[in-house]
């Protein structure tokens, strides 16, 4: 999903986030509009990155029904730090019809072994779709903003301006929540959930960061 963007401009992003980490929280005009939206947002969001839903939202709990996910009986996940509904918003301010788009495709998706690749295969049917998905996965590993806009001049574009490599760092919490230092077993400068002395044991299995 991340389709330009290679392992080295991923930590490249990372690092420059730490200098931008004064940037002050987004304004949150909205929060879910439903519990509903959370859970799909949650499983869009698995489905996009890799991670499993209960890594990415703490508490998080798909109750299977006979042809689907009961949306009604699911849990969301009510972790205390709740990167989750800081990045609903985010999304939902800044492209709230085409983030409507992205979680019915999640709810349409069929419930089988396939249902992240069936999701990652229909978010490509439209260039606006496919953008806001990629500028998701960034969020979600880098606690940072890349605009589907310029993604988009990134991957189509022979020259694409300087400004399609700009960011926005969402906010300092986001900062200390991207995935891309997770999956490394690294921590951002200045803030770290590891024991002191980690880096002298032998690294955890992958499985135990991101579940899958």
């Amino acid at each position: 999903m991340v389709g330009a963007f290679t392992r080295r401009t991923v930590l490249a992003g990372a690092a420059a986030a730490t200098a931008a980490m004064s940037v002050g929280a987004v304004d949150s005009p909205a929060s879910a509009q439903t519990r509903q939206d959370m859970i799909l947002f949650v499983l869009l969001s698995g489905a996009l990155t890799g991670i499993a839903e209960a890594k990415l939202a703490p508490g998080f709990r798909a109750v299977p029904s006979l042809t689907d996910i009961d949306l009604e009986k699911s849990e969301p996940g009510s972790d205390p730090v709740d990167i989750k509904q800081e990045y609903f918003n985010w999304v939902n301010k800044k492209r709230q019809a085409t983030l409507r788009r992205l979680l019915q495709i999640t709810k349409d998706s069929p419930k089988s072994s396939d249902r992240s690749q069936a999701i990652i295969d229909k978010v490509q049917a439209t260039p606006d779709t496919k953008y806001l998905a990629r500028s998701i996965v960034l969020m979600w590993y880098l606690g940072a903003w890349y605009d589907p806009d310029n993604l988009r001049a990134l991957a189509e574009l022979p020259n694409p301006p300087a400004k399609a490599s700009s960011f926005e760092v969402i906010s300092p919490k986001a900062y200390t929540q991207g995935w891309a230092l997770r999956v490394a077993q690294a921590h951002p400068m200045g803030f770290s959930e590891m024991q002191f002395g980690y880096w002298a044991r032998p690294p955890s299995p992958r499985t135990d960061f991101i579940g899958n």
